[in-house]
Protein backbone atom coordinates (compact mmCIF):
# COMPACT_ATOMS: atom_id res chain seq x y z
CA UNK A 1 0.00 0.00 0.00
CA UNK A 2 1.50 3.00 -1.38
CA UNK A 3 1.52 6.39 1.45
CA UNK A 4 -1.01 8.33 -0.64
CA UNK A 5 -3.28 5.49 -0.35
CA UNK A 6 -2.49 5.07 3.62
CA UNK A 7 -3.24 8.91 3.78
CA UNK A 8 -6.29 8.88 1.59
CA UNK A 9 -7.54 5.93 4.06
CA UNK A 10 -6.51 7.84 7.28
CA UNK A 11 -8.32 11.09 5.84
CA UNK A 12 -11.76 9.41 5.29
CA UNK A 13 -11.24 7.90 8.70
CA UNK A 14 -10.79 4.30 7.91
CA UNK A 15 -7.34 3.72 9.53
CA UNK A 16 -8.75 2.31 12.60
CA UNK A 17 -11.16 0.36 10.78
CA UNK A 18 -8.24 -1.22 8.71
CA UNK A 19 -6.37 -1.57 12.09
CA UNK A 20 -9.02 -3.15 13.78
CA UNK A 21 -10.07 -5.56 11.06
CA UNK A 22 -6.19 -6.60 10.57
CA UNK A 23 -6.24 -7.41 14.14
CA UNK A 24 -9.18 -9.52 13.50
CA UNK A 25 -11.33 -7.88 15.59
CA UNK A 26 -14.40 -8.03 13.36
CA UNK A 27 -16.83 -7.35 16.89
CA UNK A 28 -15.79 -3.54 16.58
CA UNK A 29 -15.68 -3.21 13.01
CA UNK A 30 -19.03 -4.11 12.58
CA UNK A 31 -20.23 -2.56 15.50
CA UNK A 32 -18.85 0.73 13.81
CA UNK A 33 -20.35 0.02 10.22
CA UNK A 34 -22.82 2.56 10.19
CA UNK A 35 -20.26 4.92 10.66
CA UNK A 36 -17.30 3.73 8.33
CA UNK A 37 -20.00 2.16 5.63
CA UNK A 38 -20.69 5.87 4.15
CA UNK A 39 -17.28 6.60 3.95
CA UNK A 40 -15.52 7.86 0.37
CA UNK A 41 -15.95 5.13 -1.39
CA UNK A 42 -12.40 5.28 -2.87
CA UNK A 43 -10.86 5.31 0.26
CA UNK A 44 -13.29 2.18 1.64
CA UNK A 45 -12.34 0.27 -1.62
CA UNK A 46 -8.70 0.87 -0.73
CA UNK A 47 -9.56 -0.42 2.57
CA UNK A 48 -11.47 -3.28 1.26
CA UNK A 49 -8.70 -4.05 -1.65
CA UNK A 50 -5.73 -4.18 1.40
CA UNK A 51 -8.11 -6.45 3.02
CA UNK A 52 -8.40 -8.78 0.36
CA UNK A 53 -5.25 -9.17 -0.15
CA UNK A 54 -4.58 -10.54 3.34
CA UNK A 55 -7.38 -12.63 3.63
CA UNK A 56 -7.59 -14.71 0.21
CA UNK A 57 -4.17 -13.30 -2.03
CA UNK A 58 -4.49 -12.52 -5.32
CA UNK A 59 -6.31 -15.29 -6.71
CA UNK A 60 -9.69 -14.74 -8.14
CA UNK A 61 -11.87 -18.06 -8.75
CA UNK A 62 -14.19 -17.98 -11.85
CA UNK A 63 -17.09 -19.89 -11.90
CA UNK A 64 -19.02 -20.20 -15.33
CA UNK A 65 -22.54 -21.14 -14.24
CA UNK A 66 -22.55 -22.36 -17.55
CA UNK A 67 -20.95 -25.39 -17.31
CA UNK A 68 -21.55 -28.67 -15.89
CA UNK A 69 -19.49 -28.10 -12.54
CA UNK A 70 -18.34 -31.10 -10.33
CA UNK A 71 -19.58 -31.43 -6.57
CA UNK A 72 -16.60 -30.36 -5.15
CA UNK A 73 -16.51 -26.72 -7.20
CA UNK A 74 -20.19 -26.61 -6.48
CA UNK A 75 -19.64 -27.08 -2.51
CA UNK A 76 -16.90 -24.52 -2.49
CA UNK A 77 -19.33 -21.72 -4.52
CA UNK A 78 -21.47 -22.32 -1.70
CA UNK A 79 -19.43 -20.99 0.49
CA UNK A 80 -18.99 -17.67 -1.48
CA UNK A 81 -20.60 -14.79 -0.29
CA UNK A 82 -22.31 -13.22 -2.97
CA UNK A 83 -23.35 -9.43 -3.58
CA UNK A 84 -26.82 -9.13 -4.60
CA UNK A 85 -28.19 -6.24 -5.37
CA UNK A 86 -31.65 -4.82 -6.97
CA UNK A 87 -31.28 -4.11 -10.74
CA UNK A 88 -32.05 0.02 -9.68
CA UNK A 89 -29.09 0.22 -7.54
CA UNK A 90 -26.10 2.48 -9.09
CA UNK A 91 -23.08 1.39 -9.67
CA UNK A 92 -21.25 3.22 -7.33
CA UNK A 93 -23.14 2.03 -4.71
CA UNK A 94 -22.83 -1.65 -5.71
CA UNK A 95 -19.42 -1.18 -5.28
CA UNK A 96 -19.56 -0.11 -2.13
CA UNK A 97 -21.68 -2.99 -1.38
CA UNK A 98 -18.81 -5.15 -2.56
CA UNK A 99 -16.67 -3.26 -0.18
CA UNK A 100 -18.55 -3.39 2.40
CA UNK A 101 -19.58 -7.20 2.41
CA UNK A 102 -15.72 -7.34 2.27
CA UNK A 103 -14.48 -5.26 5.57
CA UNK A 104 -17.35 -6.89 7.65
CA UNK A 105 -16.91 -10.47 6.55
CA UNK A 106 -14.72 -13.06 8.89
CA UNK A 107 -10.81 -13.36 7.90
CA UNK A 108 -10.67 -16.03 4.70
CA UNK A 109 -13.93 -15.44 3.14
CA UNK A 110 -14.39 -15.17 -0.31
CA UNK A 111 -17.00 -12.11 -1.64
CA UNK A 112 -17.89 -13.17 -5.62
CA UNK A 113 -19.65 -10.54 -7.98
CA UNK A 114 -21.90 -11.90 -10.69
CA UNK A 115 -21.13 -10.93 -14.24
CA UNK A 116 -24.55 -11.80 -15.49
CA UNK A 117 -26.74 -9.72 -13.34
CA UNK A 118 -23.94 -6.60 -13.63
CA UNK A 119 -22.05 -6.73 -16.54
CA UNK A 120 -18.46 -7.37 -16.80
CA UNK A 121 -16.76 -4.60 -16.84
CA UNK A 122 -18.14 -3.70 -13.39
CA UNK A 123 -17.51 -7.06 -12.46
CA UNK A 124 -13.62 -6.39 -13.22
CA UNK A 125 -14.01 -3.01 -11.29
CA UNK A 126 -15.46 -5.03 -8.53
CA UNK A 127 -11.97 -7.00 -7.77
CA UNK A 128 -10.62 -3.42 -6.45
CA UNK A 129 -12.97 -3.44 -3.96
CA UNK A 130 -12.50 -6.33 -2.53
CA UNK A 131 -14.30 -9.25 -4.94
CA UNK A 132 -12.61 -12.47 -4.83
CA UNK A 133 -14.48 -14.50 -6.96
CA UNK A 134 -16.40 -14.15 -10.58
CA UNK A 135 -19.20 -16.00 -11.55
CA UNK A 136 -21.87 -16.39 -14.65
CA UNK A 137 -22.27 -17.56 -17.97
CA UNK A 138 -19.93 -18.10 -20.50
CA UNK A 139 -21.65 -16.22 -23.53
CA UNK A 140 -20.97 -14.88 -27.31
CA UNK A 141 -20.62 -11.09 -27.39
CA UNK A 142 -24.36 -10.97 -28.28
CA UNK A 143 -25.22 -12.58 -25.16
CA UNK A 144 -26.25 -16.12 -26.82
CA UNK A 145 -25.20 -19.24 -25.19
CA UNK A 146 -22.77 -21.09 -26.49
CA UNK A 147 -23.31 -24.49 -27.67
CA UNK A 148 -21.78 -27.42 -26.06
CA UNK A 149 -18.58 -28.23 -27.82
CA UNK A 150 -18.93 -25.11 -30.63
CA UNK A 151 -15.72 -24.47 -32.13
CA UNK A 152 -13.98 -21.85 -33.98
CA UNK A 153 -11.14 -21.95 -36.85
CA UNK A 154 -8.26 -19.51 -35.57
CA UNK A 155 -5.55 -18.89 -38.26
CA UNK A 156 -2.68 -21.26 -36.76
CA UNK A 157 -4.24 -22.58 -34.35
CA UNK A 158 -7.27 -24.97 -36.55
CA UNK A 159 -10.49 -25.58 -34.98
CA UNK A 160 -10.63 -24.23 -31.24
CA UNK A 161 -13.35 -24.20 -28.54
CA UNK A 162 -15.40 -21.23 -28.27
CA UNK A 163 -16.01 -22.00 -24.81
CA UNK A 164 -12.11 -21.78 -24.32
CA UNK A 165 -11.64 -18.93 -26.04
CA UNK A 166 -14.19 -16.88 -24.30
CA UNK A 167 -12.34 -18.16 -20.99
CA UNK A 168 -9.31 -17.45 -22.00
CA UNK A 169 -10.86 -13.36 -22.90
CA UNK A 170 -12.13 -13.66 -19.20
CA UNK A 171 -8.58 -14.38 -17.86
CA UNK A 172 -7.22 -11.68 -19.83
CA UNK A 173 -9.69 -8.96 -17.90
CA UNK A 174 -8.92 -10.42 -13.92
CA UNK A 175 -5.17 -10.22 -15.27
CA UNK A 176 -5.47 -6.53 -16.38
CA UNK A 177 -6.61 -6.06 -12.83
CA UNK A 178 -3.61 -7.66 -10.83
CA UNK A 179 -5.21 -11.18 -10.02
CA UNK A 180 -4.47 -13.91 -11.21
CA UNK A 181 -7.44 -15.98 -12.85
CA UNK A 182 -8.75 -19.46 -11.85
CA UNK A 183 -11.60 -21.20 -13.28
CA UNK A 184 -13.58 -23.71 -10.91
CA UNK A 185 -13.39 -26.51 -13.31
CA UNK A 186 -9.97 -26.84 -14.23
CA UNK A 187 -7.74 -28.26 -11.57
CA UNK A 188 -5.05 -26.78 -10.01
CA UNK A 189 -1.90 -29.06 -9.23
CA UNK A 190 0.14 -28.25 -6.66
CA UNK A 191 3.75 -28.30 -7.13
CA UNK A 192 5.90 -31.75 -6.33
CA UNK A 193 7.29 -31.47 -2.52
CA UNK A 194 10.28 -33.54 -1.74
CA UNK A 195 10.31 -35.98 0.65
CA UNK A 196 12.40 -34.50 2.64
CA UNK A 197 9.76 -31.73 2.77
CA UNK A 198 7.02 -34.09 3.39
CA UNK A 199 8.69 -35.15 6.80
CA UNK A 200 9.92 -31.78 7.98
CA UNK A 201 13.10 -32.32 7.65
Amino acid sequence: MTRFVEQAIAKAGLAQILAARRAGDLETVRARMSSWAQADLLALGAVADAVRGDDVGAVVHIHDRGAASSASSASSAADIVWVETSPDVSELDFLRAVAVARIAARKSARIGVDWSERGMELAQVALGFGASDLRGVITRKSGLPILEGERLKLKGQGMVELRSIKKQEIGALVRYAGRLPVFDDEVVVPPARSSEEVAGV
